[in-house]
């Protein structure tokens, strides 16, 4: 390999490495002191869920790691397959969502679909096994989609919602500028909150819930019940179907039909408090 080519390709790698910084909430410098791993989520025919950014806490700097959004179990970061796409419009996703306002009856005509779904008989254990498994996970994705449309609508319709959300998310609490800089921060405090409102991960209701609790000053309803199967969702779709004790989620149809009950009173008890029709 010659000389230059040699130096486009790492070119190419630093601008790769400052795009995931950025995607972390951190600086250039910051990631390359940590040390992690980037790893995929498919299905068996190659179908990518998600990616995973694995951190190996014992050989990164603990305040570094303090930084990242998004941060789970304290190790951890997943993206959407796009989120790497460099080109990625966030206008014309953030617009997608914005121009649909039948976001309640997107999520009813979908849980409709998979509740056809799981009343199919099939003769053949292995595929219905895949089937039960892939209509769980598309429960959990469907709410996640509601909670998502919601969000992002009503924020989006109303200032005094937007003036809550900026006033109350982590995020913006965190950002430090100069009084100089007030007029530049704040033509662009909307696009801003745009790309934090996409870039959060819907169904870690621990943080959507005081999320919409602060933003349209609601009693969120309770999430136990319901993040029980967003936790079960995450080992179907991570550890392969296995809990961290090493048990197997049951995902038979009556556990698919208690699924979308669960789902869908809690969808519905939001939407009743947000005057969603």
């Amino acid at each position: 390999m010659g000389h230059w080519k040699e130096v486009a390709m790492e070119m190419q790698e630093q601008e790769s490495d400052r795009h995931l910084a950025d995607l972390l909430g951190i600086t250039y410098d910051e990631l390359t002191e940590l040390d992690y791993e980037i790893e995929t989520d498919q299905s068996r025919d190659g179908l990518v869920y998600n990616y995973r950014i694995e951190f190996d806490i014992d050989n990164s700097p603990k305040d570094i790691l303090s930084k990242i959004k998004n941060l789970e179990d304290g190790c951890r970061v997943y993206f959407q397959p796009w989120d790497f796409d460099e080109e990625y419009d966030y206008d014309e996703q953030y617009d997608a969502i914005t121009e649909n306002k039948d976001y309640l009856q997107k999520f009813k005509d979908e849980i409709a679909n998979l509740e056809a779904l799981n009343s199919l008989k099939i003769p053949d254990e292995v595929l219905k096994a895949i089937l039960h498994r892939q209509l769980f996970i598309s429960v959990i994705g469907t709410m996640e989609t509601f909670l998502a449309d919601a969000f992002i609508n009503l924020t989006n319709d109303n200032e005094e919602f937007l003036k809550n959300f900026i006033e109350t998310h982590p995020e913006f609490k965190k950002r430090k500028f100069e009084l100089r800089e007030v007029f530049e921060e704040y033509s662009k405090i909307k696009e801003t909150a745009k790309k934090v409102m996409l870039d959060t991960i819907y169904h870690n209701l621990p943080s959507v819930s005081q999320m919409f609790a602060d933003t349209f000053k609601i009693e969120f309803p309770s999430i136990k019940n319901v993040y029980e199967y967003v936790l079960k969702r995450h080992d179907l779709v991570h550890r392969n179907g296995k809990t961290k004790e090493g048990e197997t989620v049951v995902t038979d149809e009556n556990a698919i039909t208690e699924l979308i009950s669960k789902v869908t009173v809690f969808t519905n008890d939001i939407a009743t408090k947000l005057n969603i029709t």
